[in-house]
């Protein structure tokens, strides 16, 4: 089926050192070039909102002023393992503080501060733990890997195509957010029509 088809292309990434690929997940080489935020409203939409540009400072500068106004849990998918250590170290290397008391705080095995929907989905267990993209198939939510893989988006960042990069972080936002309603909550898929993105 299509579905392991994705595992496999998944699990076949070519060993050959490619730099583009090392950085994009590297928090010491990489560049932060969007930041995507959202919530469920309470009329079941999900709003979506993005810092970007090629500001890195400035993306990071904005998003800390959201996080500093943020109360609750951070909510992300494999974020303890990637998103949230990238975007900890980008403000590393630009000298600046993270707002809030509890943005930094990564302790694991823990729905708190952050709640990463694939960790508490898959107990932890990496051996286990499928892609966004696949697990959100799997409960009927539409995937954002269907028009665009995180793969392609240095080639859309080299074409300028910021439309199309908000509209996969947003989207990527959108399905997290969707798989937590869905698995923990008990609550029914909300359709894409239902997102409201940014851009």
């Amino acid at each position: 089926t299509k579905i392991f088809e994705k595992i496999e292309r998944r699990q076949n990434h070519d060993p050959k050192f490619d730099y583009n690929y090392f950085a994009s997940l590297h928090g010491d080489f990489g560049k932060i070039i969007c930041l995507s935020l959202g919530y469920i409203a309470e009329d079941e939409s999900i709003r979506l909102k993005s810092f970007w540009g090629e500001d890195e400072h400035q993306i990071l500068r904005q998003f800390n002023e959201t996080v500093e106004k943020h109360q609750g849990i951070y909510l992300h998918y494999n974020g303890l393992n990637f998103d949230i250590p990238f975007i900890l170290q980008r403000m590393a290397h630009h000298g600046m503080t993270p707002a809030g008391t509890s943005f930094n705080n990564m302790r694991r095995f823990s729905p708190e501060p952050h709640f990463d929907v694939m960790m508490m989905y898959y107990n932890w267990d990496l051996q286990k733990a499928l892609s966004l993209g696949v697990l959100a198939e799997l409960y009927g939510i539409t995937s954002p890997k269907e028009e665009m893989a995180g793969n392609q988006v240095y080639e859309a960042y080299k074409a300028q195509e910021w439309g199309k990069i908000i509209r996969y972080c947003e989207f990527d936002t959108a399905t997290t957010l969707n798989l937590w309603q869905r698995i923990f909550l008990n609550q029914p898929v909300i359709p894409a029509e239902r997102y409201f993105f940014s851009k």
